[in-house]
Formats: structure tokens, C-alpha cells, sequence
């Protein structure tokens, strides 16, 4: 395999050089701009900081797939938001549902194999829908988490259902991209990256605040 064989799979990009998918590169600064604030206002929670600077990983992952556009910087992007999301499982399991070290980082790891299985179940009910059924895996997780903390993480509860609702729209923008080039010469892929710096951002922001209240609370208990 060719890692360095160029990839043409975006609305937006109309040829093989750098500067070819301008919109989809450039709203990538919006993990960016989301992770160096997180990184300040989450301070000294350093799982929130961990995941913080991973958005920022997850957004110049994203920059060089749509600029480079080849299969190495595609795999690097992918694996940035893999490795975020098991850290974000991991962090729920510890602090959310209580579980130890070793369990929450037993369940977190198997978001992998969980994320291929749905994957190839989605693709087969529906498609390959471009490429956007591997991020269902998310959406049944926040539903799952969202019900599993209802009673004692109201508030953490509410973010991951509307975290599953927003991300279900920002897939259909993903996947619409391609076909959208004859009404959206610059296609609607520019959409989902907006829309999950927010949500990514808003998900760090929920486990800072949830955790603040929590050891704010067993003090005043102290």
C-alpha cells in the first residue's frame, strides 16, 4: 500500500495539491481555538486538559487530511478521534459510573472492536453512507451513558442525549457532502467539523463541570 496515495473523497476538493479543500482545512481552527480554551478554563482537572489538548490534536489531524488529502494523514485523523473517544469512556467509567482503573480502561479500549462491529452493521443496513457509519458507535454511547447517570449526573445526562441528537445531524451533513457538489460547489462536509468542535468542546466542559460539583459537594459534606 501507498500511504502517500492522494485521496479525492470531499465535495470541496477539485484537485491534488495543498490548498484545495480551503473551507474544510480552515474550519478545522475551530477543535483548535475549543481545545487551547478548554485546556485554560478546565484547569487543574487534568483528564479535562488531556482530552482538551486532543481536540487540538483531532483538529490538526483534520487540517492535514484536508490539505495533504493522502492515506497516512487520513489513518493519523482517524486514530486522533478514536483516541479521544477512549479516553472520554474511560474518563466516564471513572468518574461517572465509579468503576476501577482497570475496568473503565477495559471497557473504554473495546470502543474499537464496538465501533467496527456497528460499523459494518450500519453499512449493511444502509450503505456506506460516505463513509459516516462508523461514527453510529458514538451515538448509541451517549444514549447509553446518558440513561445509565440519569439519576445522579442530571445535568452530564442531558449533554450526552443532545450530544447524540447533534451528532445524528452533523453525520447526515458528512454523508450528504459528496452528493451535494451540483447545489454546494464546497459541499456540506465544512458543516460536521463546526458542528463537532462545538460538541467535543461542550462534551470536556460537561465532565469538568460534573466533576467540579461533585468535589465541590463531598467538601461541604466534609
Amino acid at each position: 500500500m501507498n500511504w502517500f496515495t492522494s485521496l479525492n473523497i470531499y465535495c470541496e476538493r477539485n484537485g491534488a495539491g495543498f490548498w484545495h479543500e480551503p473551507i474544510n482545512a480552515l474550519t478545522n481552527l475551530i477543535f483548535i481555538l475549543a481545545g487551547f480554551i478548554l485546556v485554560l478554563k478546565t484547569r487543574p482537572n487534568r483528564l479535562c486538559i488531556f482530552l482538551s489538548l486532543q481536540i487540538i490534536l483531532i483538529g490538526i489531524a483534520s487540517f492535514l487530511f484536508h490539505t495533504f488529502a493522502n492515506i497516512l494523514v487520513g489513518l493519523i485523523d482517524a486514530v486522533s478521534i478514536m483516541l479521544f473517544g477512549v479516553t472520554y469512556i474511560f474518563g466516564s467509567n471513572l468518574y461517572f459510573l465509579k468503576l476501577s482503573y482497570v475496568t473503565s480502561l477495559i471497557i473504554a479500549v473495546c470502543l474499537l472492536p464496538f465501533s467496527f462491529v456497528v460499523s459494518q452493521l450500519a453499512t449493511i443496513s444502509f450503505g456506506t453512507l460516505n463513509g459516516s457509519t462508523w461514527y453510529f458507535s458514538f451515538i448509541i454511547l451517549f444514549l447509553t451513558y446518558s440513561y445509565v447517570i440519569r439519576k445522579e449526573f442530571a445535568q452530564m445526562s442531558a449533554i450526552l442525549f443532545y450530544a447524540a441528537l447533534i451528532l445524528s445531524v452533523s453525520i447526515i451533513f458528512r454523508t450528504i457532502d459528496i452528493i451535494s457538489c451540483n447545489s454546494i460547489p464546497v459541499g456540506t462536509h465544512f458543516v460536521w467539523h463546526i458542528m463537532n468542535g462545538i460538541l467535543l468542546g461542550t462534551l470536556v466542559w460537561g465532565i469538568h463541570q460534573s466533576i467540579s460539583r461533585e468535589e465541590k459537594n463531598v467538601k461541604n459534606i466534609i
